[in-house]
Formats: C-alpha cells, sequence, structure tokens
C-alpha cells in the first residue's frame, strides 16, 4: 500500500524547558554511530518502509534550511514550512500530499514501532480512517466549572496517539471544511468526527508510543 507521511515538527515544544525546538534534541549519545534526534528517530521509522512514498516534514520558517541539510538525503522526504497551529501545519503538508492514503504523525512521538505502522496499513484496506489509541489506565473525570459533573465507564475510555491515518482526499476535504469555519479540533480525527459520516477505528497501540513533551520525557 502506497502511502504519504506528514511528519509535524514545526511546533516549539516550550513546556520543555529546552532553549531550542525540541525535536532537535538528541535522544542517544552522539558518539554512538546510531545517535538520533527525536525528530531523527521519528523520520527513519518511515524511512525503514518501502511503501511509505512520501514524507513531508513541516518546519518552522527559521529552520527549513536547517532541517533541509539534515533530512532531506533521501529523495522521497520533502520539508515544507508550517503553519501558527498544528491544525495548520496539517493542513500546509495535505496540500503536498500525492499518494492515496496519508499517515499524520507528530515528530515529537519517536518511539514509533514499525509493527503499529504495519497494524495500521492493514487497517487502511477495510477502513477510510483510523488511529493508533492506548485504554486509558486512569479514572476519567468530566469537569465542569471546576466541580465533577460525571464519571465515563473507564473501559471505553482510551487516549489517542499518532499516526492517525486517512484516505487522503477524505481527511483534505475535513479539513477544508474545519478552516472555512474556523474551527478547530483536538486532533485531526475529531475533524473526520465532524465533517463525515465515516467512522474512525480505533487500531490498539502501544503506551511506549508517548509525546516528549515535559522534562521527564527527554531521560
Amino acid at each position: 500500500m502506497e502511502y504519504s507521511v506528514c511528519l509535524l515538527a514545526a511546533g516549539q515544544g516550550s513546556r520543555t524547558n529546552l532553549h531550542f525546538n525540541k525535536v532537535h534534541y538528541i535522544l542517544s549519545d552522539p558518539r554512538d554511530p546510531e545517535w538520533q534526534t527525536i525528530l531523527g528517530s521519528s523520520l527513519h521509522v518511515f524511512l525503514e518502509d518501502r511503501e511509505c512514498k512520501q514524507i513531508i516534514i513541516t518546519c518552522l520558517e527559521k529552520e527549513l534550511e536547517f532541517v533541509k541539510a539534515l533530512y532531506q538525503e533521501d529523495d522521497r522526504v520533502e520539508v515544507i514550512v508550517g503553519g501558527q497551529t498544528r491544525q495548520e501545519s496539517v493542513a500546509h503538508g495535505l496540500r503536498q500530499v500525492r499518494y492515496p492514503y496519508v499517515f499524520i504523525h507528530d515528530a515529537a512521538r519517536p518511539y514509533l514501532k514499525r509493527l503499529q505502522i504495519e497494524d495500521l496499513k492493514k487497517t487502511l484496506k477495510t477502513e477510510r480512517a483510523c488511529l493508533l489509541m492506548v485504554p486509558s489506565t486512569d479514572t476519567v473525570k468530566i469537569v465542569r466549572n471546576g466541580y465533577v459533573e460525571s464519571t465515563p465507564d473507564r473501559a471505553l475510555t482510551f487516549n489517542a496517539q499518532t499516526p492517525q491515518c486517512f484516505e487522503t482526499k477524505l481527511i483534505q476535504e475535513c479539513h477544508q471544511k474545519a478552516a472555512e469555519e474556523g474551527r478547530i479540533g483536538t486532533d485531526d480525527a475529531q475533524l473526520v468526527e465532524w465533517y463525515s459520516d465515516v467512522p474512525v477505528k480505533v487500531v490498539v497501540g502501544d503506551s511506549s508510543n508517548i509525546k516528549i513533551t515535559l522534562p521527564k520525557d527527554l531521560t
């Protein structure tokens, strides 16, 4: 199955307390020939898959030439400037997509495994939209005005991850409708929930596929 990837690396990542964009943080000792940055690790897992035909990295405008120099050696990789928000960055990437399916992945999730990619590809053979999720291990509360309103059944609550994967035409149309209405979703799957009747299939992921957000995530 041939597919494109939108790899999102245009955030600031200020909560990590780094003085630079967190996706450039080195995850291992640079003296080790296998060392990788967060972005490099996220990119590498897709480069290993020959069915991945196009990888669009969205980055900060000020980092455009830097990211191109480091990561555009493979001819499948394209680097473009992202938007002011995550949703805008995805929209920018979607305009460049050339293949019938697209994986949208946060570059700040460097621990994605090839097995999870294969599970998503298998799901796309029968579904038009799917995403990685893991069952919630904590009790979730619905809170309004500082007070608990209700407690959903924990068996029904899952935490969303990326990649989130779609038929390209479907997610392009949903993003366009969201842009026209000025509506911001918490993730791309929510736009499909809002603007289509296509069900979004859950693919159970791995708890190790964390998003690097806080200083503790870097250790």
